[in-house]
């Protein structure tokens, strides 16, 4: 089913498709045409008697069936990448009732001990980076009794 619905932008006036028809992978698109181009779609349409959001299904599908199998690929998965999970639940308990010693620090945790700290949180964490440390676990350790803080 087409569906027109006009969109104007000052004196302009556009015409939009939306094609209700799942094109591929379930994917319904709108696009716009110029009033050249609709006029030569539903003609084209109307000469094969088909609707012309079947047209443009058709013409979709065949577009991607010659291009070359990468591209179809990219446009169809997302880029993803596996990370790997790191349990922190250690530094979280060391967190919920710190050395007092750390208080008004910040402090880069691995496991239950802390391997280096400062009131100035970028020099703790640019030190365990240079010494390979890839995801400190960074935290600030308040005189108050908040929930732990993390970042990282």
């Amino acid at each position: 089913m087409i569906r027109d619905e006009l969109y104007h932008t000052g004196v302009e006036c556009r015409r939009w498709w939306a094609a209700s028809a799942m094109l591929l992978f379930g994917i319904v698109m709108s696009i716009q045409v110029a009033p050249d181009v609709e006029i030569g779609l539903r003609a084209e349409a109307a000469a094969r008697g088909i609707e012309v959001d079947v047209l443009i299904g058709k013409a979709v599908r065949a577009y991607l069936r010659e291009a070359p199998t990468r591209e179809v690929l990219a446009l169809s998965v997302p880029a993803s990448r596996q990370v790997t999970f790191r349990d922190r639940s250690a530094e979280m308990a060391w967190a919920a009732s710190p050395d007092l010693q750390f208080v008004g620090k910040w402090g880069v945790l691995e496991g239950r001990e802390v391997v280096a700290s400062d009131s100035d949180p970028k020099r703790p964490y640019e030190e365990v980076r240079a010494r390979g440390i890839s995801s400190p676990f960074l935290i600030f350790v308040s005189s108050e009794n908040h929930e732990p803080f993390a970042g990282g």
